[in-house]
């Protein structure tokens, strides 16, 4: 996902329904065929402080962990998003030059239009329920809607923060990973947040979800940095600095 501060338009889309990417061999969605199974040694991973990513990052940041962004807030134009494809030339691992497509959506006046919702809908998170993107975009009838937010995969409860609709369905507890999220007056946020930051009443978050891995900051690869920033309890993949983020850049490469 990003931004531009120019421009302040959100590329990011309509809806994010709480859901890990995962990989899938069987023809349709399942809950269950998950091939990223967990690794017996993910408990042992570490947990870092907000302090720890304010004084690892790069000094250019200084002790800012997170970027702000205007976002736009012009309800008169329609459509409230426009989704472009497009097709561009990577190169893969043998070196060998392909098509790659992909696309990205458009998104007016987010604050208005964009939400981050449970599993089904409201009390999803408590309730732990599974479900599917295109179940919970019904429920809301949304134009369109993306994986987000992780889970545990054997219980099914969210992990990281969660508000929706201005509702704090969970926080995080401090512990840091990557955030997206859209504060009461607009400004977009993304970045690692203290619980401070999280609870925030004088201008509180009305959209929050928390993610892996910090992939693009300032229009710089920030992947990294994130590895030695993050708390891995969040994915159930393998190790951040080699399972996770590989698999991560293969299945948005591929």
């Amino acid at each position: 996902m990003a931004a531009r501060r120019s421009v302040g338009n959100v590329f990011i889309n309509i809806l994010i329904v709480l859901w890990p990417v995962q990989a899938y061999i069987s023809p349709g969605p399942s809950l269950d065929d998950d091939m990223l199974l967990p690794f017996s040694s993910f408990k042992k991973w570490p947990r870092h402080s907000h302090r720890h990513v304010r004084d690892c990052q790069p000094v250019i940041f200084g002790n800012t962990t997170h970027e702000t962004f205007p976002g736009h807030k012009n309800s008169s134009i329609t459509p409230p998003f426009t989704t472009r494809y497009f097709v561009t030339k990577v190169v893969d691992s043998l070196g060998e030059v392909k098509n790659g497509y992909g696309h990205y959506t458009v998104i007016n006046d987010p604050l208005r239009t964009f939400s981050v919702v449970e599993p089904g809908g409201p009390g999803g998170c408590v309730d732990m329920r599974r479900r599917t993107v295109s179940n919970t975009s019904q429920a809301r009838a949304c134009h369109v809607a993306v994986n987000a937010g992780f889970f545990n995969t054997h219980t099914g409860a969210c992990l990281g923060n969660v508000i929706s609709d201005g509702r704090r369905v969970q926080d995080a507890g401090g512990i840091q990973n990557v955030n997206f999220g859209i504060r009461k007056d607009g400004t977009i946020v993304v970045g690692y947040l203290s619980e401070l930051d999280v609870l925030q009443e004088d201008n509180p978050f009305v959209q929050l979800v928390t993610g892996v891995i910090w992939l693009v900051r300032n229009g710089t690869v920030y992947v990294n940095e994130s590895k030695i920033t993050e708390c891995a309890d969040v994915q159930e993949t393998g190790t951040l600095s080699r399972t996770y983020v590989n698999l991560l850049l293969v299945m948005t490469r591929n």
